[in-house]
């Protein structure tokens, strides 16, 4: 028995060993040199250049290899591939048949041009040769194939530590270290692997994908299953850790007039942050988009927080300033004008740093250059927050126009979010119009402006009590008053309202007015600084309960107006309150009436008494020139 085993393992040695000395001997790799060029120039319409003698490579792999290959479009000033070698591996036995059955075509070190000196008269008819929808028909240059005895096939092409170099307008885009394989399962099915990066002012992209190709139906439809494509990205401007995800879906191509691509099932992720969705994309010469995401977490941190020590070693080098006529673009919504898309997007929850989000809800149309926000909606500080709006990117300078709603946002969960001390609690409500000039986010608090109308309700003022504030002042000018017995560290209010206009990161309020059950604010107006975090108002104010004293006096008390400047920062406000001239005009009532009642008694007594003497009478006429006065 291991006799025969051995004897058919020579015999198939012997097999091997005459067939591949019959092909070094009676087959010329050169023979396949004008074949090659010939099939790949059919096929392309582009010219194969071989330079030196084709020769065979028998171990591990029956190959034939070349020296340097070029591929050029006709007419063009550079070809639009070259490489140091290439490998054709083949399959032994066809070859007797004329079949040339290639295995795997390898390519090292390739450069891959797809610039402007790269394209000729091949890529200019391929351009004009477009489908026509006039008439249905789609008009064909390519010319007959010369016959050939010779058929020819291949399974699998590679190209490995290779760099295309893509022209867009006047800038170039440098793909290197690519690595890509392309290997064929049936008819028109095959599957990709490729993996590079692109660096670009000092920028760079890793990325690494494998998908799986349909093209039965191409010209008129592809399908592309993307299995995985991650990616890296690493930039000088970008967030303290790198950009990195995957994207993956199925990918539906159609060659309609105009062509259109969509997805029913894509997901991706950033950075741990994953979305779901679908979307369609008309590409016409103004692409059409149509985009739902949906994610339950978006977390914003990463991309907010910048990593300053890189920052603080880069060394930005001083060059003159460079004069050019090209006009700048002042509106930064310019980017509108490109495409039209509509976009619904969901969120469950989105984090920045310490401000949270819920239930995130955004509708949104851009048609030529105008972005319309038809409904914005979320969960914020325990309340809730709604808005519409438009931003044009079709005029000269930037503009952006909301009017939100915002009900019941919990003051202190908003200032603890934004990590801003304060002393205002309550229950915050507001709607207005505004509208802003940027996007910049260091220039967008100051370029926001419009009318706005606010009203807290339960409110408390924190580290300030005003109705002690007044009592005490009144206590000094009157025994009529006693200290109060409250000593809370607090003025409580059942509602506050103003309405005010921003204006340079200011809220400038042109009423103000507030109540409780002891407290009422009759007229108010000031500055509340969003931008240095500070407040400067004034109000008239009555207080209208918590007197201790005298009955007589505290009636009077609760008739007065008393002015009240509080100002300073959130986390340190001040007051000042002037009571002299009010508790002055309130004793100054009180000596007229007893002036008066004086003035009474005298007259009274010179009516029944004519005979008084004249010093008597001149104390009446001083007492009245004293009343007049």
């Amino acid at each position: 028995m291991i006799k025969k085993i051995l004897v058919t393992l020579l015999i198939l040695i012997l097999i091997i060993s005459i067939g591949i000395v019959s092909l070094i001997v009676f087959v010329d790799p050169n023979n396949f040199r004008g074949f090659i060029t010939d099939t790949v120039k059919d096929k392309t319409g582009y010219e194969l250049t071989i330079e030196g003698n084709l020769r065979w490579h028998i171990w591990p792999q029956v190959s034939i290899l070349t020296d340097s290959v070029k591929l050029s479009d006709q007419d063009a000033k550079k070809p639009i591939l070259t490489a140091d070698n290439m490998r054709l591996d083949v399959e032994l036995f066809p070859l007797f048949s004329k079949k040339l059955t290639v295995k795997n075509v390898f390519i090292k070190s390739a450069i891959i041009n797809i610039t402007d000196e790269s394209k000729g008269l091949v890529f200019e008819n391929k351009e004009a040769n477009k489908p026509n929808t006039s008439n249905g028909e789609i008009s064909q240059t390519k010319q007959p194939a010369k016959p050939s005895s010779w058929a020819f096939t291949f399974n699998k092409l590679e190209v490995t530590d290779s760099t295309v170099v893509i022209q867009h307008k006047d800038d170039l885009i440098n793909f290197r270290n690519i690595n890509l394989a392309i290997e064929q399962k049936s008819d028109r099915k095959m599957t990709i692997d490729v993996k590079g990066n692109v660096d670009r002012n000092q920028q760079d992209l890793y990325y690494a994908a494998n998908a799986d190709v349909d093209l039965t139906q191409y010209p008129n439809s592809a399908l592309i299953d993307l299995k995985k494509f991650e990616y890296t990205y690493k930039g000088i401007t970008s967030s303290f850790k790198a950009l990195k995800g995957n994207i993956n879906g199925l990918f539906n191509y159609q060659q309609t007039n105009p062509m259109q691509i969509s997805s029913k099932n894509l997901s991706f992720s950033i950075n741990e942050n994953n979305f779901n969705g679908a979307f369609t994309a008309i590409l016409d010469n103004k692409p059409d988009i149509d985009l739902q995401l949906n994610s339950d977490k978006l977390n914003l941190s990463t991309f907010l927080t910048n990593d300053k020590k890189v920052n603080d070693n880069i060394t930005i080098q001083q060059t003159p300033p460079v004069v050019s006529n090209v006009e700048k673009i002042e509106n930064e919504l310019n980017f509108l004008n490109s495409f039209n898309a509509k976009l619904k997007l969901n969120l469950k929850q989105l984090d920045a740093n310490k401000i949270i989000l819920n239930n995130i809800n955004v509708n949104m149309v851009n048609n030529d250059g105008v972005a319309t926000f038809n409904d914005i909606n979320f969960d914020f500080a325990k309340g809730h927050v709604m808005a519409t709006g438009i931003a044009n990117g079709k005029q000269k300078n930037t503009l952006i126009k909301l009017s939100p709603k915002i009900s019941n946002v919990d003051l202190n969960t908003f200032f603890t979010q934004i990590e801003t001390p304060n002393d205002l609690q309550g229950s915050f409500n507001a709607n207005g119009d505004l509208e802003a000039n940027t996007l910049i986010a260091n220039r967008l608090l100051e370029s926001i402006k419009g009318n706005v109308a606010i009203n807290v309700t339960n409110a408390r003022l924190n580290n300030i009590n005003i109705n002690n504030i007044i009592q005490n002042a009144a206590a000094k000018y009157t025994k009529d008053i006693s200290n109060p017995e409250n000593q809370k560290n607090y003025t409580e209010f059942s509602n506050i309202t103003a309405n005010g206009y921003l204006s340079n990161g200011n809220l400038e309020l042109t009423t103000l007015g507030a109540n409780s059950q002891t407290l009422d604010v009759t007229s108010g107006s000031g500055r509340v600084g969003m931008t240095k975090k500070d407040l400067d108002v004034n109000m008239n104010i009555k207080l209208l309960g918590g007197w201790n004293g005298k009955n007589e006096t505290i009636a009077k008390l609760q008739k007065l107006t008393i002015p009240l400047h509080i100002y300073g920062q959130f986390a340190n406000l001040h007051y000042q309150i002037d009571l002299e001239q009010v508790i002055k005009d309130l004793f100054s009532d009180k000596l007229q009436d007893k002036l008066d009642k004086l003035r009474n008694k005298l007259e009274g007594r010179n009516s029944k008494d004519d005979s008084k003497s004249n010093s008597k009478q001149k104390a009446v006429d001083l007492l009245e020139g004293l009343l007049t006065k």
